[in-house]
C-alpha cells in the first residue's frame, strides 16, 4: 500500500526541510498547501504510532482539539493503548482503538510517525482516505504522505503541531497547551538533550503562559511508577553489560521478565537511559525480546556515533542520538549482532564485557 500511495503522491519522495535549514518556514508553498488541506478537511483522522510516546499523543490530542474548535470532526486512533504515564493527557478517552472506528474520512494526519509500518492495526483505515499529511522530525522519515513536512531540526513534533495550530487560527487553551508541553518535554528529555533549541524553549515558555500544567506533567510522566515497573528496572539493571573499553553499555529483557514484573512493553520506555547514564558510555542499547522471534532494540548516543545509521543497518531509524529497530531472531544472536555493529561504529576492536550481573 505504501508503494501505491507513494507512486500516486506528487510530494511522496521530496524532502521538504532538510538538515541545516530553518525548522519551519510558513511561507513555503508546501506549508501553505498543507494548512489549506487541513483547514478544508471536514472529517479528519489523526493516527498515533504504535507504542505511542508523549510527542505522538500530545500533538494529536492538541491538534484534534483545535480542529473541533474550528468546526471539523477530528478522531484520534491509537493502534496500541496509551501508556499509563500519558493517560492524564486524554481524560475523556478520545484516543480509540482501530476496531471502534466507522465511517469515512477525507484526510489522515500523522505526527511523529516515520514509517507507515509504525501504525500497526490502524493501517487498513487508510484505505479510501484520499489524502495523507505526514508531519515529522525524524531524518529517517519515508515521505509516505501526499504532503510531507519533515523538519529534522525540530526538537519535537510538538513544535510543528503548535505552528499548525497557529496557522489554523485556533485559540490555545490550557488543555492543549499541556498536551503540547508534554510533547516537547518528553522528546527532549525534560529539555536536557541537544535537540533542545532556542525555538523549543521559547515555545515551552509560551505554552506555560497559556496554562500548561508543568507540575502535572512532571508528576505523571516521570514520578508515577507502578511497583511492577520498579521491579522491571531492577531486573534490567541485573543484566547490565559494559563493553568496548567502557564506551558501550547495554541491558536486556525477555517476555518472562515483563510477565514476572506484571509489566507491558510501555514499561520499557526510558530504560535505555540507565546504561546511557554511565560515565564514559558513548552508545547505550536496550534489548527487549517480548515477542516470539524478534527483538526490539533501543539505541542512544552521547554524540560521537549516529545511532540512526546504526539502527538503519537493521531496517530501523530515528535520530542521530536516539533510534531503534526491531530485529528478527533470538535475543542472544540479535544482541551479538547489534553490539558488534556498535563496536564497529565506535571504532573499537575490544570485545570484553567488564560487567554483567546476570547473563541471558
Amino acid at each position: 500500500m505504501a508503494g501505491d500511495r507513494e507512486a500516486a503522491s506528487p510530494h511522496g519522495n521530496t524532502p521538504l526541510v532538510g538538515p541545516g535549514e530553518v525548522v519551519l518556514e510558513p511561507g513555503e508553498p508546501i506549508w501553505k498547501e498543507l494548512v489549506g488541506m487541513v483547514a478544508d478537511g471536514r472529517r479528519i483522522l489523526l493516527v498515533l504510532h504504535i507504542r505511542p510516546d508523549g510527542d505522538s499523543v500530545g500533538c494529536s490530542l492538541a491538534v484534534a482539539r483545535c480542529l473541533r474548535g474550528i468546526g471539523s470532526q477530528a478522531v484520534v486512533v491509537a493502534p496500541d493503548p496509551i501508556p499509563a504515564n500519558l493517560r492524564f493527557l486524554d481524560p475523556d478517552q478520545e484516543c480509540v482503538p482501530p476496531d471502534r472506528l466507522s465511517g469515512s474520512f477525507d484526510l489522515a494526519l500523522f505526527f511523529d510517525c516515520a514509517d507507515l509500518e509504525r501504525i500497526g492495526d490502524a493501517r487498513p483505515l487508510l484505505r479510501g482516505i484520499p489524502r495523507i499529511i505526514n508531519i515529522d522530525h525524524h531524518p529517517s522519515n519515508r515521505r509516505y504522505g501526499d504532503v510531507n513536512y519533515v523538519a529534522p531540526r525540530a526538537g519535537a513534533c510538538g513544535e510543528l503541531a503548535l505552528a499548525l495550530i497557529d496557522a489554523l487560527g485556533c485559540a490555545l487553551d490550557a488543555r492543549s497547551a499541556t498536551a503540547l508541553y508534554a510533547a516537547l518535554a518528553t522528546d527532549t528529555g525534560s529539555f536536557r538533550y541537544e535537540n533542545t533549541t532556542a525555538v523549543t524553549l521559547s515555545m515551552a515558555a509560551r505554552l506555560r503562559q497559556a496554562g500548561a500544567d508543568v507540575a502535572l506533567i512532571g508528576r505523571e510522566v516521570w514520578e508515577s511508577r507502578s511497583l511492577g515497573s520498579l521491579r522491571l528496572i531492577r531486573r534490567a539493571i541485573e543484566t547490565l553489560g559494559v563493553d568496548a573499553g567502557g564506551e558501550l553499555a547495554w541491558m536486556a529483557l525477555t517476555a518472562e521478565d515483563l510477565a514476572e514484573a506484571a509489566c507491558g512493553p510501555a514499561d520499557t520506555e526510558g530504560l535505555v537511559d540507565y546504561p546511557r547514564s554511565l560515565r564514559g558510555v558513548e552508545v547505550a542499547a536496550l534489548f527487549v525480546a517480548d515477542s516470539p522471534g524478534e527483538v526490539r532494540v533501543s539505541l542512544r548516543s552521547q554524540g560521537r556515533v549516529d545511532v540512526s545509521a546504526l539502527a538503519g543497518a537493521f531496517a530501523g531509524g530515528g535520530h542521530a542520538r536516539a533510534a531503534g529497530c526491531t530485529v528478527a531472531g533470538e535475543l542472544a544472536d540479535v544482541r551479538a549482532r547489534v553490539l558488534a555493529a556498535a563496536r564497529l561504529a565506535l571504532g573499537s576492536t575490544a570485545h570484553s564485557t567488564v560487567e554483567v550481573a546476570r547473563t541471558r
